[in-house]
């Protein structure tokens, strides 16, 4: 189990790299920052990344972790993660909220054709994008369900059983 964790977290920073130079190019343009949380909201995770999530809780402060407790049970929609408009969990966030901002690229197989995913806040309708300016996803997003294939099977889950980010908050993790 250890070493699909450690090969998450080399997804994470293979992830993290490949931003680098659309952040770079972008930079202008995005206006994403710190307080902006427009893009965050509950979510289902897959089952490795809900026990990443759940360590990050875990040691978190207890004063921070009654906080997201609360939020978790009284909030709808929003991400319970969010203190003070920033993430608690920050280092360990999931890899869809890693790419929050920047012009995503998915292959829709039935079209044939590049589905483009962009936040209006930093990418206008009109905006001229190119193959250049996406972060083509699908690669990663394979790689994910495959490292959480054998995490789910090293736990004893169904490898497309997600976790609702309040139910990871407010019970005791299954992972």
């Amino acid at each position: 189990m250890e070493t699909l964790l450690r090969q998450y977290h080399e997804l994470v920073r293979e992830v993290e790299a490949a931003m680098a130079p659309l952040l770079e190019r972008h930079q202008a343009t995005l206006r994403c920052a710190p307080g902006c949380a427009e893009c965050c909201r509950s979510l289902s995770l897959l089952a490795v990344e809900a026990r990443v999530v759940s360590e990050a809780l875990r040691i978190l402060p207890r004063a921070e972790q009654t906080v997201i407790r609360c939020q978790a049970k009284w909030t709808s929609g929003a991400c319970p993660f969010l203190l003070h408009g920033l993430c608690a969990i920050y280092q360990a966030r999931p890899l869809i909220c890693r790419t929050h901002g920047l012009a995503i690229g998915y292959v829709d197989e039935e079209r044939k054709a590049i589905e483009v995913s962009a936040c209006p806040r930093n990418f206008a309708e009109d905006f001229p994008l190119t193959a250049a300016d996406l972060l083509m996803l699908d690669p990663f997003n394979n790689r994910l369900a495959s490292i959480n294939l054998g995490f789910a099977e090293a736990i004893g889950l169904e490898p497309a059983t997600r976790v609702e980010m309040g139910e990871l908050i407010l019970t005791k993790p299954l992972l």
